[in-house]
């Protein structure tokens, strides 16, 4: 009981790490796809990633399997159009807005999971869902302004977010973390590189800070966060991680008060502590909790 409530505090740590390194990219990608492509940023992204997952995995290849290979490419497939639409949009509207509306796949979560489970999640992850996203909006809902194209497009990356949660969380329970990582790499790697091909002829060249930004998405906010993030989801609920993966949007936030001097307000002090108690929200036991109380006045 103590190793797995252990390991469970570890796979909260290793999605936490993620969630940190993940809202790093909305600067990196931001400041690289106003003068690059978003179609090749993409790309490149995701060959780099995927040439270094082989590197990492060659010792491990000859446990592939075909189940395995196939649950890495539903996940890899579900990657690909979250990170189009993130990267697309980003173009289009701030950093700022988008994280808001990916943060929105929380609220999908439930009804995700119900589509492809089957199975109805424990009213209190609802409840741990809609307390998540009211603390989420009371952080990143300023800045006014009509709804864009970029905003549209957003909404379709936290509808595939959603999917890539659920996907990874049921893949993560039964196979090894980094050939599914090296999988769904490959995958987003193919069907990046065949949509930007698409857009038109490939840049000429690279500056030195564009060529920094790509190597950084490849490793630091591709590899590292996705390794953690299936190392943390073989011992935490899907809606759970879900929730605790939000935290990409607090620090997102975070990272813009660092670099840009934004100050933190109120309502963002309240908003990070509605969605830190949406966490705690999503593993009660309602059930428990009234039979302990039952039983305490009983015992009177």
């Amino acid at each position: 009981m103590k190793e797995k409530k252990s390991m469970y505090t570890i796979g909260v740590l290793a999605l936490f790490i993620s969630a940190a390194f993940w809202a790093s990219a909305y600067l990196f990608v931001k400041q690289t796809v106003d003068t690059f492509s978003p179609y090749y940023l993409l790309s490149f992204r995701y060959i780099l990633a995927a040439v270094a997952m082989l590197l990492i995995a060659a010792p491990r290849l000859k446990h592939m399997t075909k189940a395995l290979f196939k649950s890495g490419s539903f996940m890899g497939v579900a990657l690909f159009f979250e990170f189009l639409t993130f990267t697309v949009g980003l173009k289009y509207t701030t950093a700022s807005r988008s994280s808001f509306i990916v943060a929105g796949y929380v609220i999908i979560l439930p009804f995700v999971y119900m589509l492809i489970r089957r199975k109805i999640p424990k009213k209190q992850e609802f409840l741990a869902a809609f307390v998540c996203m009211i603390g989420v909006s009371l952080i990143l809902a300023g800045g006014g302004g009509t709804i864009n194209k970029g905003d549209v497009i957003t909404i379709f990356c936290a509808i595939s977010y959603a999917f890539h949660i659920v996907l990874s969380a049921m893949s993560a329970k039964k196979y090894d973390g980094i050939l599914l990582n090296l999988v769904q790499m490959g995958t987003t790697a193919v069907l990046a590189t065949l949509t930007a091909l698409i857009s038109g002829p490939p840049p000429q060249a690279l500056t030195g800070e564009q060529l920094g930004s790509l190597l950084y998405l490849a490793l630091g906010a591709t590899i590292v966060p996705y390794l953690l993030c299936l190392f943390g989801q073989k011992y935490v609920s899907t809606t759970t991680s879900g929730i605790v993966l939000s935290f990409e949007s607090v620090f997102a936030t975070l990272l813009s008060v660092a670099y840009l001097g934004d100050k933190i307000s109120i309502q963002f002090i309240l908003g990070g502590v509605l969605v830190l108690g949406a966490v705690f929200v999503s593993e009660l036991n309602f059930k428990e909790i009234l039979m302990k109380i039952k039983k305490k006045r009983e015992n009177r």
